[in-house]
């Protein structure tokens, strides 16, 4: 069994490097390695899915919009992490608490695809 290794910084722990290490097998979807990177979240506005300080695995080369997929992207200065919904076109969040954040598909640069979350770490 292969495992994976991706270095990221805490922005929790004094802008530490940090490494995740994971089996490639959790991640149930096509994806290129060499364009895997992994970040901490900050912020409830996709709780109960993805918790404040989560790592989440990102791909950078799949940009396929799909219904409810969760992607990174980038508005205003900002990364946001957000479920894509096809019918609208727009990104939301999933914690009722956040529902003012939505973006339109054609405001936002889509970075990547979140393709597994890890919590409790």
């Amino acid at each position: 069994m292969k495992n994976l290794s991706l270095e990221y910084i805490d922005i929790f722990d004094d802008n530490k490097t940090k490494n995740l290490t994971f089996s490639k097998h959790l991640i149930n979807q096509k994806f290129n390695e060499n364009s895997l990177f992994v970040t901490i979240v900050n912020g409830k506005s996709m709780q109960a899915v993805i918790n404040h300080k989560a790592l989440i695995v990102s791909d950078l080369s799949n940009k396929t919009l799909e219904d409810n997929g969760i992607y990174l992207l980038y508005y205003e200065n900002e990364m946001w992490v957000k479920q894509y919904d096809l019918k609208n076109k727009n990104f939301i969040s999933i914690n009722p608490d956040f529902s003012h954040l939505v973006y339109k598909e054609n405001d936002i640069k889509l970075v990547a695809k979140v393709l597994i979350t890890f919590t409790n770490l």
